[in-house]
Order: structure tokens, then sequence, then C-alpha cells
């Protein structure tokens, strides 16, 4: 099938979050050709076709304008804070051996890391630790018009903002915040990010409780006004309860539903310590293992969307590492098909996917 890896990644797992940052995207192959004819409208924006990359990937304006060259037309400038944030340090990414599906809260539980790449692009796995660093805005409210103003014909960035909860802060406002920074900076959509851990909810995680999805969807719709709202979700494993959220973000304001992020796991050596360090026992996997846990999440999206008319737009990321995978979502109802991870470790998934349906 043709799916050895033909390019090194776009990011080196061996070189810090910063280094990436400021030196990367790694790559030095030919931008493919293109004359995109199709159009489909996304949030009211024609986009060329509605393949994505979600939040994580694009570290800044040089990242973002790569994967749109490489035919990415849904594109998220990486998830932004409102002050400065420090990246974790070393490891973020290690391998993972395992080429069975992978689910939140169903065993195994512990994950061993692998110390070689997997043998083809279809065994794609690896860690997920950044700590959602962030710029300071002032390096944000211009990098962000960079990259808007590189979109080609076709193409639209969304922008992610996640709040900080802080000693004695509102952690409702500083979302806010975040989102004003993006606002300002230029946004045409904006995407909050529910789907980390995050202590300011009871539930652990913002995406699995209605009600702090209720509130914080309406301070920041109140603040972007008319900018399209995109809510980021996590695994929600029981449907009533993404019933209750997704429900809860389409009142108070968003127009779309983005999932799933990673699947937690304890991820190990091979002499059972922790393979990120001691103070991070846990990390999100991403790749091919949990493509199955990202589609069982889509098929429960589509069901609730279409009983409770709630009209949203539906965008799927979580293990498509195969242009066909892309194919996949859509079939299982997505409105967008998106890739981290593999777009990363093949810049040309777009390209294949393009060229296998002559967009």
């Amino acid at each position: 099938m043709g799916n050895s890896f033909a390019n090194e990644p776009i990011y080196d797992m061996g070189k810090s979050y910063e280094e990436n940052a400021e030196k990367g995207p790694f790559f030095d192959g030919e931008i493919p050709k293109r004359e995109p004819s199709a159009t489909s409208d996304f949030l009211g924006f024609q986009v060329a076709s509605r393949l994505g990359v979600p939040a994580g990937p694009l570290l800044n304006s040089n990242w973002v304008i790569l994967a749109a060259k490489l035919g990415f037309d849904i594109v998220t400038y990486k998830t932004i804070r409102s002050r400065t944030h420090p990246a974790h340090p070393l490891p973020n990414m290690v391998y993972i051996d395992s080429k069975t599906p992978l689910y939140a809260g169903v065993a195994p539980e512990v994950i061993v890391e692998s110390k070689n790449r997997p043998d083809n692009m279809a065994h794609l796995a690896a860690t997920n630790s950044f700590g959602i660093p962030s710029k300071d805005p002032a390096f944000l409210m211009q990098d962000i018009a960079r990259a808007n103003r590189a979109m080609g014909a076709g193409q639209v960035m969304i922008v992610s903002i996640v709040g900080t909860p802080r000693e004695g802060e509102d952690f409702v406002q500083d979302f806010v915040l975040a989102a004003r920074i993006a606002k300002e900076a230029g946004a045409k959509i904006i995407e909050a990010d529910f789907s980390c851990p995050n202590v300011a909810s009871k539930e652990g995680s913002i995406h699995l409780d209605p009600q702090a999805v209720s509130i914080i969807t309406k301070a920041i719709a109140q603040e972007i006004g008319e900018i399209p709202l995109v809510i980021k979700l996590g695994v929600v494993r029981e449907k009533e309860r993404l019933r209750q959220v997704m429900e809860a973000g389409a009142r108070a304001g968003a127009r779309a539903v983005c999932g799933i992020n990673t699947v937690s796991k304890e991820v190990v050596k091979a002499d059972g310590t922790a393979a990120l360090g001691p103070t991070r026992l846990r990390a999100g996997v991403c790749g091919g293992p949990i493509r199955a846990q990202a589609l069982q999440f889509l098929k429960d999206a589509v069901a609730v969307n279409r009983e409770q008319k709630l009209d949203l737009t539906l965008m799927l990321t979580g293990g498509a590492v195969l242009p066909e995978h892309f194919d996949l979502f859509f079939e299982a109802g997505a409105d967008v098909a998106m890739s981290a991870i593999g777009m990363m470790f093949d810049p040309y998934l777009a390209t294949k996917y393009h060229r296998n349906h002559h967009a």
C-alpha cells in the first residue's frame, strides 16, 4: 500500500519544543502544484477541501503556512494563552508500540514506549506531552496576522485558545482574555480548548462538565461576537454526558465541535519507570491506535447532533495517518477530517488524498 515512511517528520522529536518552533518545520521537499476547484462551506468560509490540521502541530505562522501549502485547507494555529507559558522539558514525544486500538478508560492502561519508529505509517503512534506552551501576546498578535495573510484561496485558519487557572484569578475571564487576543490578532474562527485536564473543573476536564462548558462558552461567545466559535472536546465515554455537553455548548453559542484530543495512558519504559519522567506518569497517546476511539466519539456526536437538532459542525481528529483514513472520517459523518501526527510524519498526506480524489 506504500505506507512506508517516505519523508522525515517535520517535527524533530530529539529537539526541544522551543528549537522546533524557532528552526522548524524541518521540511525541504517540493511544494506540490495544486489547482483547487471544488469548494465547501465551513462556518461561513468557502474552503477548497474539508481537510484540516487540529490544534497542536502548527507551532507558529511558519508551520501554519507550510501545512496550508501542502494541501490542508482548514489549519489551526496552536493553542494560545493570555500570557507566556513554558513547554514541558524533553521528552515530549516517545514512540508507542501498539498495533491494537486504544480506548480511554479501557485496558491496557499501561503502555510501553518503543525505542524505534514503527515500521510504517499505519502503525505510527507516539505520546503528546507539551503542556500547551504559549508565546507572549505581542508575538502572537503579529504572528497570527502573518499566518492569516498567507492563507491561499479556499483556506481558513482557526486560532485555538485556552484559559489558565492561576491562584486568585478568574479562570473564565482568562479564557475571555485569550479569546480577545485572538480576536484582536484577526482570528477568523476561534476554538476553545476544553479537552485537556484542568483543575478548574470538578470533573478534572472541562469537556466532561456541562455547566463549565456552558459558562465558558457563553463568556467567550459574548467577547468574540460574530466570529464562529468551535469547542474542542476530549473523549466522552458516555453518550448521555456527551449530549449534555454538546447541548450546553450549542445553547451558549458554539457553532462547531472538534474531538478528540488524545487517549490518556500511563507510559513506561521497558524497566517500568515513567517514560516522560516521574512528574508525568500519564501522557496523551496519538496516532493510529486511537482512530477507533475517535470514530466512536464521532458516531455518538453525529447521533446527538441529529437527535437534538443542534446543527453543529462536526470536526474529527485522532488517528488519521493514511489518506484513506480521511474517507473513514467523512463516511462516518465528519464535516471536517483532521490529522496531527499523520501530517507531522507524512507532510504529503493531504496531497495524496487530493490526488486520489482529483481535487
